[in-house]
């Protein structure tokens, strides 16, 4: 099998908990993304990390997709409170959840 992958010589910045972990959530209207990234939030929240959620409606004929976008992070030393980003960069997500693949492809070719 051939691989492709491009492999960049760079060393770990340090553990994963140092960077946020980012989820995006896409769902047409009614489909629960809002409750799903409600539930995320809480969950990380329970367990004593920081967490943030934005969304940003569709405006297509039917409402088209919103796009559901979690960060969240352990705090750091001292207790400090990370700063955590409003929209995903594109390549930096480590989750996305989609009930249609269709919906997923048209988002990420998009760049949103």
């Amino acid at each position: 099998m051939k691989d492709d992958t491009v492999k960049l010589g760079l060393k770990p910045a340090g553990p994963a908990t140092e960077r946020p972990i980012s989820i995006a959530i896409v769902a047409m209207g009614g489909q629960g993304g809002g409750v799903l990234t409600g539930w995320i939030v809480a969950l990380a929240e329970a367990h004593g990390w920081v967490a943030q959620s934005t969304s940003v409606p569709g405006v297509a004929q039917r409402t088209g997709a919103t796009i559901y976008y979690v960060e969240m992070m352990r705090p750091g030393a001292g207790g400090q409170k990370p700063v955590l980003a409003q929209m995903p960069t594109p390549g930096d997500v480590d989750v996305v959840i989609a009930s249609e693949f269709m919906e997923a492809t048209a988002r990420s070719c998009a760049g949103s």
